[in-house]
This record gives structure tokens, C-alpha cells and sequence, in this order.
């Protein structure tokens, strides 16, 4: 039986920094069913380790786009990460393929192996996805900057 791989990705990780709004990297937008989200984007190793982590508020159109250099299952979870949070997971074609809230400041698994493999994660405040009636099977409109350096998992 072939060896299965889950990669984990902590929405928070690492060093804490000190709180406040989602890091000023390189940002994008996203747009789902109508809706428009800005993104801080994490396509590196430590970018998506670090994710939301430490942050305790953020405007309420504002988000993460996780970028991974393929596809494959894997997980989220909230450690360190004060607020509430949605996910989303997109395919290659940025079709969702799984949606789900997550519980602050927690070690408990999101994704995984319950969900498809994927190449795209947007985390947002909680409630962004089921309050613009974002559902699976929806696909998201965005582009990444060309020089845009992605990071194959660690």
C-alpha cells in the first residue's frame, strides 16, 4: 500500500509577533461568487508557516492566500492564532474543494485527509465564505505576481 503524505501548515507557528493586522507582504486580491478579498500571500516555507499567527484583528475583507508548488492533502491548524477563522482549499484550477470554520488558538487538524488535495488554502474572518454564499464546486478569480517565488513544502 502506497505511503500517504500530509503535510500540516499551522495558520500559526513559530515566533509570535506581537499582534496586530496580517503582515504587509505582497498582496493580491481574490474574488469568490461576486465578492473580493485582499490577500497577504504565503508562498514560502516560513510565509505559511507564520500564516495569521499573532494577529488579533483584521478588516473584515481581508485574508491569507496559502500558494503551494503542487498538489497534495493537508491540514491547518489555529496554534497561537487569536481569531476566528474560515478556510477555503482550491485546487489547481482554484475550484473549491472544501470549506470549513476553525476554533482559535487550538491544535485540532482542519483539512487532511478529509479533504481532496489541493493547491490553494484563503483563510478569512469567520463567516466571509458562508455570508457571501460561497459554496464547493466554485471557482476563484485571481492571478499571481510573476515574481512570485513558491517554496515546495519542507
Amino acid at each position: 500500500m502506497p505511503a500517504l503524505l500530509l503535510a500540516i501548515t499551522a495558520c500559526s507557528g513559530g515566533d509570535s509577533p506581537t499582534g496586530g493586522s496580517p503582515p504587509a507582504a505582497t498582496t493580491n486580491t481574490v474574488t469568490l461568487n461576486g465578492a473580493t478579498l485582499k490577500v497577504a500571500i504565503a508562498a514560502t516555507n516560513a510565509a505559511r508557516a507564520k500564516g495569521l499567527q499573532g494577529v488579533t484583528t483584521m478588516a473584515a475583507d481581508s485574508g491569507m492566500l496559502f500558494v503551494f508548488a503542487d498538489d497534495r492533502q493537508r491540514a491547518f491548524w489555529m496554534q497561537n492564532t487569536p481569531i476566528p477563522l474560515s478556510i477555503a482549499f482550491l485546487d489547481a484550477n482554484k475550484r473549491v474543494i472544501f470549506l470549513a470554520d476553525m476554533t482559535p488558538n487550538t491544535t485540532t487538524l482542519v483539512g487532511g485527509f478529509n479533504a481532496a488535495p489541493m493547491r490553494y488554502a484563503i483563510e478569512a474572518n469567520q463567516g466571509w465564505f458562508a455570508s457571501r454564499a460561497v459554496t464547493v464546486g466554485m471557482t476563484a478569480a485571481f492571478s499571481l505576481p510573476a515574481s512570485l517565488v513558491i517554496e515546495p513544502d519542507a
